[in-house]
């Protein structure tokens, strides 16, 4: 009876569905004005000595943009189309000895740039799965070939002997010690008030001291060019090696049954019978987990896949085209803890690894759109595949909305309706509905106005930046003019860094490949702002100019932050004189090519 009862219950968002399907509904009706608005100014017949011919071309760009923003738009309806929540039953599972082997697959590459111990924290997080020990096995797979990797897991599994019984003693909501050590820690484990736990929580937590200053004095000591092993990221060998505790202080080390933990170096070819897959740089926040499942027609044995720097999409989308059904959990207490980054540069060069990964899949014979529909159910290949398409489809048209009717509104040439014109209202319902929407969905799941704000200033920084970069990255290792690489992102904390991000303040102490572009458009759109606004009240047309003078001034309202940290700001993290002035010439360039362009076609 109790086998047959479900482990999870799964419940339908009514109202989510009706505001999802009706706002759909609305959307893309608009769209559809908005499509035959355009093509019935292309294809109208007009008479040649009175036809604009200045309109043709940045009509069609425009347009062009309009239709990749609303095919990316119709991928992302996918998401939204059936939204769920569910119920977890932890005390229906089965008995230890009926459950299934699982495997625990954490993934690092640089310890310069991923620090050992927070990698450390998340293998331990992981051993202390709230699960039968001799069936879950923990694998580090370190791309990086690192010794003071193997070093650090050799002092993790001598420190597991200590923090995993005292994780299952006092069922500990929290396995990272890191985390559980930190002042935001507020867990209600059992005993938490007596002087037993207490005494033995000190001894634990000095232990960890202990366990993190050996790994950062073998750290010193293996980067040093005398003592250090001369192993590189580029060059190591394979190794696999099952960890044994060789620590000799504890009493009783045969009584503390610890999962099996494996450190592999570059083994690419590992199958595991069931994959949990964690990012270094998470840690587990909470012990359970609903893990994936497959159909039994279907023929794990599935190993890591690496032929994308995207590898856990790509692994995830091979999954489900097999048959395997995953299922997603969100419970109030978050499960897992995560580091991210906090400097821009560092978010952008990750925004640009994962755009190069997932155009990476688009051109290849994995597209979801294409390989998908005939091996997983639609919704699921359009979720994929507006993960491989928006990265173009954001750049392409991002840059267009950026530029070209800023050009226009410098050179008085309309690209919209006029306030007069009923289509007008199409136009401003499109804008409105997209705007509106995302900020529901923000304030919905417990976000802000500002997250908002914050999210679509982020959305407009990534696709003329990194989106652009790797995109162009993919297309060339696509047609052989590069190499694949990996750049694992920088975890490092900087302690001005990350004040200024507590501070809500950008840190512009980024490479000039990203600040150049978005400085040069801003200067661009401030023009364009400043010289249209002039013009539409001299020459008196506003109902022609009005969008486009709008557009002009969201852009600067939403990246407000780049014009602070070009004018106001002193800190370090301002943007530098010389790449205002370096962006200030692309854009005056850009400027006057533009207009002869624009003024050539008259």
């Amino acid at each position: 009876m109790e086998d047959s009862l479900p482990l999870h219950v799964c419940h339908v968002q009514t109202l989510c569905i009706f505001i999802n399907r009706s706002h759909a509904l609305l959307h893309s009706i608009a769209l559809a004005f908005l499509i035959y608005y355009r093509t019935s100014f292309l294809f109208q017949d007009q008479d040649p000595n009175t036809k604009a011919t200045p309109l043709f071309l940045p009509w069609l760009l425009v347009f062009a943009s309009e239709l990749l923003l609303s095919f990316t738009w119709l991928l992302d309806q996918a998401f939204r189309w059936r939204p769920v929540t569910r119920t977890v039953f932890p005390e229906r599972l089965p008995e230890d000895d009926k459950l299934p082997a699982i495997g625990v697959f954490i993934c690092t590459a640089d310890p310069d740039k991923e620090p050992t111990v927070d990698v450390m924290n998340t293998v331990l997080s992981a051993m202390a799965l709230d699960y039968p020990h001799e069936k879950l096995h923990v694998y580090l797979s370190d791309d990086g070939g690192s010794p003071i990797t193997l070093h650090g897991m050799k002092e993790a599994r001598s420190f597991a002997g200590w923090w995993l019984p005292f994780c299952r003693k006092y069922r500990l909501k929290t396995s990272s010690p890191e985390a559980y050590f930190s002042a935001v820690s507020k867990d209600d484990d059992e005993g938490s008030g007596s002087s037993e736990f207490m005494t033995e929580r000190q001894k634990i937590k000095e232990r960890y001291e202990t366990f993190k200053e050996s790994i950062r004095e073998v750290r010193g000591r293996l980067l040093d060019p005398v003592h250090g092993s001369g192993i590189t990221a580029r060059d190591h060998p394979s190794l696999i090696e099952v960890i044994q505790d060789n620590s000799t202080d504890r009493v009783q080390v045969d009584q503390v049954k610890t999962p099996l933990l494996i450190y592999v170096a570059r083994e690419k070819g590992l199958l595991i019978p069931t994959i949990l897959r964690l990012e270094h740089s998470m840690s587990l926040y909470y012990g359970k987990v609903q893990m994936g499942s497959r159909d039994r027609s279907c023929l794990l044995q599935v190993g890591f896949l690496y032929n994308s720097v995207v590898e856990d999409y790509f692994t995830g989308f091979t999954l489900h085209c097999k048959g395997w059904i995953s299922v997603y959990c969100d419970p109030l207490r978050p499960q897992f803890l995560g580091s991210g980054t906090t400097n821009l540069n560092d978010f952008l060069i990750q925004g640009m690894r994962w755009s190069s990964g997932l155009v990476e899949v688009t051109f290849s014979k994995f597209c979801p759109l294409i390989y998908g529909p005939t091996r997983m159910s639609i919704f699921e290949s359009l979720c994929y595949g507006q993960l491989a398409f928006y990265p173009i489809s954001y750049f392409l048209s991002l840059w267009c909305f950026a530029t070209i009717p800023q050009l226009c509104l410098l050179n008085d040439i309309p690209l919209y309706p006029k306030v007069s014109d009923s289509y007008f209202v199409i136009f401003l319902f499109i804008f409105s509905s997209a705007i509106s929407k995302h900020l529901q969905e923000v304030l919905s799941t417990g976000g802000s106005f500002q997250t908002w704000r914050n999210e679509q200033r982020i959305w407009m920084m990534k696709s003329i930046t990194s989106h652009l970069y790797g995109s162009l990255d993919a297309i060339m290792k696509r047609i052989g003019m590069r190499e694949a690489s990996f750049l694992p992102t920088n975890k490092v904390e900087d302690a001005e860094q990350v004040k200024l991000y507590k501070m809500g303040k950008f840190d512009f102490q980024t490479s000039n490949m990203f600040l150049v572009p978005m400085v040069s458009l801003i200067i661009l759109n401030l023009v364009s702002f400043i010289g249209g606004f002039v013009r539409v009240i001299f020459v008196d047309n506003w109902d022609q100019m009005l969008v486009q003078v709008f557009i002009s001034f969201y852009i600067l309202v939403i990246n407000f932050p780049i014009i602070e940290a070009m004018i106001m700001r002193k800190d370090k993290g301002r943007v530098r004189p010389s790449v205002t002035l370096l962006s200030a010439m692309f854009s005056t360039i850009f400027l006057l090519l533009g207009c002869i362009i624009l003024c050539c076609q008259v």
